[in-house]
């Protein structure tokens, strides 16, 4: 009734004591897991494009004439294919991060026709398919190139030691480009969980 108080109201006003609700904390673990799970798929993105990338392996970025110098307090073997596997890997980690944003901010999972029937959202829609193909490429071609250059010989003719996986893997090419694929699925969901853990964040800050 109007004018009464809600027992249940008032012990969860009283039962916090003033600090953090319990919602707001497990949604800040969930964000902060979900952000690690990111940095982890970075590094991972990172080490494949860096291994397989070799254009500009022998330039430093140490020898540049104006911004040499800060590379140089950097990492001073800093290469431009070093360069160049930090931002591919950048952009291979925040393409499906944007695209789940944009999918979560403006509700487009919920009526795509009526989204798509705005011009403009139907250009953004096709920029973000190629871009988003122009990621999942990447990440299959570098990993299954990473695969059969360590299945290759060496240049004295022996066979690389190889581990039971990779040497699995380099013999069975099909099962090569699905363990590709995966790994670029992998990161798409991992961009959906990353997103929905942020705004999970931001709705438990609000509320």
């Amino acid at each position: 009734m109007a004018g009464q108080l809600d027992p249940r109201r008032l012990l969860e006003s009283t039962g916090n004591g003033g600090g953090p609700r319990p919602d707001r904390v497990n949604a800040f673990f969930k964000l902060a897991f979900a952000l690690w799970i990111e940095l982890c798929m970075l590094v991972l993105l990172y080490g494949m494009y860096a291994a397989t990338l070799g254009f500009g392996a022998s330039h430093y970025l140490s020898e540049l004439p104006v911004a040499g110098r800060i590379f140089e307090i950097l990492d001073p073997e800093t290469t431009v294919s070093h360069l160049l596997a930090f931002l591919l890997s950048v952009f291979s980690v925040a393409v499906p991060v944007l695209i789940w944003s944009v999918i979560i901010t403006e509700k487009v999972h919920l009526d795509h026709q009526r989204w798509l029937a705005n011009p403009v959202n139907r250009v953004r829609a096709i920029v973000a398919a190629a871009m988003y193909a122009a990621v999942f490429l990447l990440e299959v071609v570098n990993l299954y190139t990473l695969i059969a250059q360590q299945a290759a010989i060496n240049p004295f003719g022996a066979p690389v030691d190889l581990d039971g996986v990779t040497k699995f893997l380099s013999q069975n090419k099909a099962l090569g480009i699905f363990a590709s694929v995966l790994i670029a699925l992998v990161n798409f969901v991992v961009g959906l969980l990353t997103v929905l853990a942020a705004h999970g964040f931001n709705n438990a800050r609000k509320g």
